[in-house]
């Protein structure tokens, strides 16, 4: 999957919004160039936090009352978590929001390209992580999410509301829930 196939889904996708389903969250999906290829940055949250502790996610938390959109509500906890500068980010699009089913929250979620040339020389980004709320960064190649063996989905009930969760393993890194729902969907739109 390329960055140019992304860019067409994205740029004929038009979100669903269910605004009316929870609290408003936004995350950013980071996508990072490199010479083999599309990488996804994940974080895996501090075991400290309060909710969702330990668990692998993408950039992003609650819009404020003082962010004047979910998008830049993304744009400002990925600089706040990792230290992404907003203009190393070129937003591509939106995805479908995606509730969550036990926390209430509805996500935004913001598929954004890196800058390369905002990366060091080793050709990396200087990411600075909030050592309050990220136990460490995961770079992880978008090919390993497109191998089926990576993949397992399970068919769930809640409260008799049935539902699909994805759970993603890639080189040894678990990524499921909201977050594996929310790359599933980049996966299929471009797929």
């Amino acid at each position: 999957m390329t960055l140019a196939q992304i860019r067409a889904a994205l740029g004929a996708h038009t979100p669903q919004l269910y605004p009316e389903f929870g609290r408003a969250a936004a995350v950013l999906v980071p996508l990072l160039p490199r010479p083999d290829g599309l990488h996804v940055l994940f974080t895996e949250r501090s075991r400290e936090l309060r909710s969702h502790a330990g668990q692998v996610s993408f950039p992003g938390g609650s819009v404020d009352s003082a962010d004047g959109s979910p998008r830049e509500a993304a744009l400002r906890e990925a600089l706040e978590e990792v230290g992404l500068r907003p203009e190393h980010v070129e937003v591509i699009g939106q995805l479908d929001d995606c509730p969550t089913f036990v926390t209430g929250y509805v996500i935004s979620p913001f598929v954004g390209v890196v800058d390369p040339l905002a990366f060091t020389a080793a050709g990396r980004y200087p990411w600075t992580p909030s050592p309050a709320e990220i136990a460490a960064l995961h770079e992880l190649p978008l090919r390993g999410f497109l191998d089926p063996a990576n993949l397992r989905i399970e068919q769930r009930d809640r409260e008799g509301v049935p539902y699909t969760l994805y759970w993603y393993t890639v080189q040894g890194t678990v990524v499921w829930g909201a977050t594996a729902r929310i790359l599933y969907q980049v996966i299929e739109l471009a797929t």
